[in-house]
């Protein structure tokens, strides 16, 4: 049920290196002359090593801007990249051709001229819309990458102005949620009994309501993502380690015992000079991405769930079994629930997944468990995944073209709740099946699946969610249940969201000024807001 955020916000902790070199030029003729620094200059045409590339412009050079190619279809995509080098490569058998399947085009979804098939941008984009030649008043300069920190969803032109720099990172798990701070410590709230807010206490009876910091996470280390489950919570840390806290009766924080921890504590090794770059964790296990594009798993194996080939129980990271010929992961979600089953979207854009399969939630057309990962059926025409998120039994994706497809449990016919696949039935699918439409003109930026609904984040900052309606988890002001995606209320004034995650029965946004908003279940605090009444509507929270 972790929220998976889309696959590029992956972090590393790398540094950028600076095109050019000096020379003995006059000093007029020379400068930085690469199009993605931040000082670019046009006029000049030497480069002296001088580009600037800290995107915030706070005179560090962050964490979170890594020189690369950050085009997925790229040759050498590289997938802890937030800034584009100019390195891409699309000769993809490096014969020195461009072949057929590498195709010339615009490849910016905000041009006029968009051509979904591109893989190679030749800077054609147009983006005057009305071809008059003027930049009208509805071709808006700004952000247009729906990850960045800055994204403008009313931007037609790309003005390089993207900052990943995000502030805060946030995620639910069954009962529990926990929030990544702008300084890179985690704070966390909801029940504590198996030490899973990681504040070194574990009482059976203690709950926290408002949020409460974590145990150091080590000295001079941060939190760069985070995934709860639903006994314990896991972080990437800056380094590339990963810290695990809570429960471990199945071996789910990969320390190579069964020992509960209260604290953050650091998972065994996940390889000779390996570091992650995703987490993902569940109900009893918890897996990653490392950075060679490898996924590996640890906790209880039961349906297969850790991908290994086995069913055996493992209490230190272990890779899953072969992805396919030449395919690395590129984003991971791991379900809750008994049932709960493990999803990768692959660098082609196809979906693999492993673990019960009992209600379709694998997405292969079966109702077949699985202990290697497992290519689901097709996705549609020509279409590939770009975000994808697992719930308790189901599965839900946004496709290339901000559709969002879903399969499994949808309820089993029963009506008096469900409807977390979106399509309009309580019929469980065993293949990916489109969702109703999500609003005219609509796409979905963001996706994630809690116990049984599912909610998204539009391309205009709303928030649209489907399902199980109880506690008021869907955010509209009721407790209908709804077979199709429906806005939630107001998120506030002028507010939209930019991340969000679905826990067993609530769900938590993160809006655009960096505040928290939650509504649905609050038995357990879970929201946050300093009671445990259930929200029917997005309650701001405040995090400390």
């Amino acid at each position: 049920m972790s929220q998976l955020k889309t696959m590029i916000f992956t972090l590393m902790m790398l540094t950028v290196p600076l095109a050019g070199c000096t020379g003995d030029d006059d000093p007029a003729d020379v400068g930085c002359t690469n199009t993605d620094a931040n000082n670019y200059n046009e006029n000049v045409s030497k480069d002296n090593g001088s580009c600037d590339y800290d995107l915030d412009d706070d005179g560090i050079q962050d964490r979170y801007e890594v020189g690369g190619c950050t085009d997925t279809t790229a040759n050498n995509y590289m997938i802890s990249a937030t800034d584009y080098d100019g390195s891409c490569d699309y000769d993809l058998d490096d014969d020195g051709v461009l072949d057929a399947d590498e195709i010339l085009g615009c490849t910016d979804s905000a041009a006029n001229n968009y051509k979904i098939r591109a893989t190679d941008d030749d800077g054609s984009c147009d983006y005057d819309l009305d071809g008059d030649g003027v930049l009208d008043a509805d071709e808006i300069l700004g952000c247009t990458d729906s990850t960045a920190n800055n994204y403008n969803s009313e931007a037609t032109d790309e003005d390089g102005s993207c900052d990943y720099d995000l502030d805060i990172d946030i995620t639910a798990g069954t009962q529990h949620t926990c929030a990544i701070l702008d300084n890179g410590s985690v704070s966390c709230w909801g029940p504590n009994n198996f030490g899973q807010l990681g504040d070194g206490t574990n009482t059976p009876d203690l709950v926290r309501n408002t949020p409460t910091q974590t145990s150091s996470l080590g000295t001079d280390r941060t939190a760069v993502a985070i995934s709860a489950g639903r006994y314990h919570t896991c972080a990437l840390l800056d380094d590339g380690s990963v810290s695990c806290w809570g429960r471990n009766n199945f071996g789910q924080l990969g320390d190579g015992t069964d020992t509960l921890r209260n604290t953050p504590t650091q998972t065994s090794s996940l390889g000779t000079d390996r570091t992650a770059v995703a987490i993902s964790a569940g109900e009893r296990h918890t897996c990653a991405i490392l950075d060679d594009g490898s996924v590996s798993c640890w906790g209880g194996n039961n349906g297969g769930r850790l991908g290994d080939g086995t069913t055996t129980n493992r209490n230190t990271p272990t890779p899953t079994s072969s992805l396919g010929t030449g395919r690395t992961a590129i984003a991971i979600t791991v379900g809750e629930g008994l049932g709960s089953h493990t999803c990768a979207i692959l660098d082609d854009g196809s979906v693999s997944c492993w673990g019960y399969n009992t209600y379709g939630q694998l997405g292969d057309g079966t109702d077949t468990l699985r202990n290697t990962p497992t290519q689901t059926s097709s996705l549609g025409t020509d279409r590939t995944a770009v975000a994808i998120s697992a719930g308790f039994r189901h599965t839900c994706a946004i496709l290339d073209d901000g559709s969002v497809s879903c399969w499994g449990w949808n309820n089993n016919g029963f009506t008096d709740a469900g409807g977390q696949l979106g399509d309009g039935t309580t019929t469980d699918h065993s293949t990916p099946t489109q969702t109703s439409t999500l609003g005219t003109d609509r796409t979905a930026i963001a996706i994630a699946a809690g116990g049984d609904h599912t909610c998204a984040i539009l391309d205009d900052g709303s928030v649209s969610c489907w399902g199980n309606n109880s506690q008021g988890r869907l955010g509209d002001g009721t407790t209908t249940h709804r077979l199709t995606p429906t806005q939630t209320s107001s998120l506030g004034e002028g507010r939209t969201a930019v991340a969000i995650t679905a826990g067993y029965g609530y769900t938590c946004a993160i809006l655009d000024d960096r505040s928290v908003s939650c509504w649905g279940w609050n038995g357990y605090g879970q929201l946050g807001d300093g009671t445990t009444n259930d929200r029917f509507i997005p309650t701001a929270i405040e995090i400390r």
